[in-house]
């Protein structure tokens, strides 16, 4: 049998007291599928094996952070479009290493930021090559990890991409997140925000504010550090898609051939999570601030508008220094 191309890890756990891995060979695969569980939903069988040790942290060109339902996606697909980039989004064996389940939440954090580094690691190797910008899209929770990120990846650039809150908790309440879920056990919820159990908000539309609030809050507690703002760029959902070309591509040191100027041109109308690209992408935000109820403003106004503040004050501010 040949050895595999492109293997990922695609789910971790633990076994024998060591980090156990069920590996996916992705080659072959669509490279710019929305999602990295979308490419291994291709792939026809897997195996078991421990998840390697590293020596160095092997650090990513750029991660990128979301505040959910913001056009991250949009973001991470129009790279994958590029030749150099190895993108691979919101990959499951990172959020099984920060999320609640099992062991993970209870490890000492030399011990998750070690798992961290070995899952990004890992990752890396599977770029084809001559892809020398390999890009991470976490999943929008994962910023409520983001000191445990730093300390495994100093230095690393970050895209933030975050939208005004109201829109992203109208979407949220419409479709539920997955991890959601987490307000129907106060201990989970407790430890998936970070907080003290009776701290948790315990209804989904409550906990998605709260979970919003905290993410607002990481990205502009790291921003407001000595040294850090210079390795954010914030970009707003209502500057997308110009921004792409404007500023991300410049940010990243990429210059995209005629061809794929083309391609990032061309797909920019349709919806950025539609794996087929054949659900035309509809501007939703009028609609969504319109369907804030009396419940929703209550929430935002005491769980995220102080950090969504603060955050647009630390964006004004370091535009202000780049002019």
């Amino acid at each position: 049998m040949p050895a595999p191309q492109q293997p990922v890890p695609a789910r971790l756990y633990h076994e024998g007291g060591q980090v156990m891995a069920d590996w996916a060979d992705i080659a072959g695969t669509d490279p710019t599928l929305p999602f990295l569980a979308d490419r291994i939903a291709q792939v026809g069988s897997f195996w078991q094996a421990p998840l390697p040790v590293v020596d160095r942290p092997v650090a990513p060109a750029a991660l990128i952070l979301h505040a959910g339902r913001c056009g991250s996606t949009l973001v991470s697909r129009s790279l994958s479009r590029l030749s150099r980039c190895h993108v691979l989004s919101e990959p499951q064996s990172l959020n099984n290493v920060l999320g609640v389940e099992g062991l993970w939440p209870f490890l000492p954090v030399p011990e998750r930021r070690q798992a961290v580094q070995q899952v990004v690691a890992a990752l890396a190797q599977a770029a084809r090559p001559g892809q020398d910008r390999f890009i991470v899209k976490l999943s929008s929770w994962n910023a409520l990890h983001l000191p445990l990120l730093e300390e495994a990846f100093p230095g690393v650039p970050k895209l933030f991409i975050y939208r005004q809150p109201a829109e992203i908790l109208v979407s949220l309440r419409n479709e539920p997140a997955g991890w959601m879920q987490r307000a129907e056990d106060r201990i989970k919820a407790g430890l998936f925000l970070g907080v003290p159990p009776a701290q948790a908000r315990t209804t989904p539309l409550a906990f998605a504010a709260q979970v919003q609030g905290r993410i607002l809050s990481a990205v502009a507690e790291s921003m407001g550090r000595p040294g850090q703002a210079g390795e954010w760029l914030l970009v707003p959902y209502e500057t997308l898609p110009t921004a792409l070309t404007a500023r991300i591509l410049p940010w990243l040191g990429l210059e995209p051939t005629r061809a794929e100027a083309d391609i990032l041109t061309s797909v920019q109308d349709g919806h950025a999570k539609d794996p087929k690209g054949q659900r035309p992408f509809q501007p939703d935000s009028a609609a969504k601030r319109a369907a804030v109820t009396a419940e929703l403003a209550e929430l935002i106004r005491d769980l995220v508008c102080n950090p969504y503040e603060r955050l647009e004050r630390l964006r004004f501010h370091t535009a202000r220094v780049e002019e």
